[in-house]
């Protein structure tokens, strides 16, 4: 599985990069245009608004020119869309702006997720989900050590970003890869998933809430801590580097044992770290980066093992619409989380935004508890999953088995 989607995992890499500089770019350069923490969160929800637009046309982007295609054209549209950002420096287009670069990972990450998990199993999706938010993260992570080339202020790192987009449909469009098949995208409601896998939509969605925050308005939060611009791109680097150390082994484990309890885990321990960070100041630089390390370590393998849980009672057939949906409920937590915590900060202060944060986890652990030991439907549910239903070929076989048998007995 791994020799078949290699080059999928390397252009997710560097698209990580390019989201990784991108993200924490616009946060800084937006603070030091003077926009205030309600402005940069709306620039920054552009973003996610976006997201839900690329979420509903992927499945058809797919169907129409297949998964190779699609990631090459949106790529493309990415990279345009960034460099405008440094030619006109306005809220208004930097919000428009950013619902266009939205629109572009968003569909990019369901041609992504889709793929992976089409040739996935229920043994190995978790390892394999989690090696790809790996590489996603990873280049994410990478990303933040870009902001030491330039300014902020000037071109430089915003062509670095185009460049970068550009780069990260190179190993699709070279290697000779097979994606699967694109027929006719089954719908999935978010109605009907909330039914068969409950924790997936609420947990992408509370999961991402959190997300959005933490790269969105994380930097703005340390940045009016006292903290100096390279001490702010190491807390990043730190947060994205603890979930690679143990991104992998949490998906192993997810996959050895019960999905939601091994996500409860996480989710309670997060809440810990995220009480434990609002304490720390900046004089407490050290121990700030070993803490934003072990948040990272257990916050953000949530997203991939709650993906993971979602595909375990999917068919086939059912999760490119599937992914669609989950990426809808990621940017909506994601529109939601920046607007409540930007404007949470503005009226109420910094101080409250860890708060706000781990609060999140702790619904997520607390519901994959219940379904754990109080829902029983859910094994039945996983149970109709597993179920194959019978090929063409498999039913002529069956019928000829029958007919034979009906000659003998003549």
């Amino acid at each position: 599985m791994i020799r078949t989607i290699w080059p999928l995992l390397l252009g997710m890499l560097i698209v990580g990069m390019t989201t990784g500089l991108q993200n924490t770019l616009l946060s800084i350069r937006a603070e030091m245009e003077g926009f205030s923490s309600a402005s940069t969160g709306m620039i920054l929800a552009g973003y996610f608004i976006g997201f839900l637009l690329g979420a509903i046309r992927a499945p058809k982007m797919i169907h129409r020119v297949g998964h190779i295609r699609a990631f090459a054209a949106l790529a493309a549209l990415a990279s345009i869309s960034i460099l405008v950002h440094a030619i006109w420096v306005n809220t208004g287009v930097w919000f428009v702006l950013r619902m266009i670069s939205g629109f572009c990972f968003s569909a990019i990450f369901v041609i992504a997720e889709s793929w992976i998990n089409a040739g996935a199993t229920n043994k190995n999706r978790g390892k394999l989900m989690s090696l790809y938010v790996m590489m996603l993260f990873g280049g994410i992570g990478l990303g933040q050590f870009l902001l030491y080339i330039g300014d902020p202020r000037d071109f430089i790192q915003f062509t670095l970003v185009s460049i970068l987009i550009s780069a990260a449909v190179i190993p699709l469009l070279i290697t000779t890869t097979s994606t699967p098949a694109f027929g006719q995208p089954k719908k999935m409601p978010a109605s009907e998933l909330m039914r068969v896998a409950p924790l997936g939509i609420i947990g992408c969605f509370l999961m991402q809430f959190a997300y959005a925050s933490l790269f969105g308005l994380g930097p703005v939060y340390f940045s009016r801590l006292g903290l100096e611009l390279t001490q702010i791109a190491n807390l990043v680097a730190c947060l994205i580097f603890g979930s690679l150390c143990f991104q992998f082994q949490l998906g192993k484990l997810s996959d050895t044992f019960d999905r939601r309890v091994v996500i409860a885990g996480c989710a309670f321990a997060s809440c810990a770290m995220a009480l434990w960070i609002s304490s720390l100041g900046s004089a407490q630089i050290g121990i700030l980066y070993l803490s934003y390390f072990v948040f990272g370590a257990v916050m953000l393998p949530i997203f991939s093992m709650v993906v993971a849980y979602t595909n375990d009672y999917l068919n086939k057939e059912q999760m490119v619409g599937a992914s669609s949906a989950l990426v809808r409920a990621n940017g909506q937590g994601a529109i939601c989380g920046l607007l409540i915590s930007g404007l949470l900060m503005h009226f109420i202060g910094t101080q409250v935004f860890f708060w706000f944060i781990a609060s999140l986890p702790v619904i997520v652990g607390s519901m994959a508890l219940y379904l754990r030991f109080f829902d029983r439907r859910q094994r039945q549910r996983r149970a109709s999953a597993t179920v194959m239903l019978p090929t063409q070929s498999s039913e002529s076989m069956i019928k000829e088995g029958l007919e034979k048998q009906q000659d003998s007995s003549e």
